[in-house]
């Protein structure tokens, strides 16, 4: 092995260290739930108050500790269910078969549809 070939490795490494610590310390929190059904809101919750939310016969949202997850689900592959609980802005559990998404923002006021950057 090469010296470039350390220095490259170590370049990398650094870049990688550095970008997973930035994601780390950058994390907002989120402040509310936004649950979506065939693209259409079904509700707005907030992320501090628990509570269970039923969509449709098929999902069941629960929110506790500061987190929200997909309790239960009828669709055959329970993707959605193992996802486990999210907490952070912008984090997303999506039920496919049920066409179910929930979403945390930031406020109340944000748009879940809104773009975080516009690329032209």
């Amino acid at each position: 092995m090469k010296k470039a070939d350390v220095i490259l490795g170590a370049v990398v490494l650094l870049l990688c260290v550095l970008w997973l610590g930035g994601r780390h310390v950058l994390k907002r929190d989120g402040a509310y739930v936004v649950v979506k059904r065939d693209g259409q809101l079904y509700g707005r919750y907030a992320l501090d108050e628990e509570q269970e939310i039923a969509v449709g016969t098929g999902n069941r949202i629960v929110i506790e500790d500061g987190t929200a997850r997909m309790a239960d689900a009828d669709c055959p592959d329970q993707i959605c269910v193992r996802q486990g609980r999210i907490s952070s802005d912008g984090a997303v559990i999506t039920c496919m078969p049920n066409r179910v998404t929930v979403q945390i923002t930031g406020s109340a006021g944000e748009d879940a549809d809104a773009p975080d950057a516009i690329a032209y």
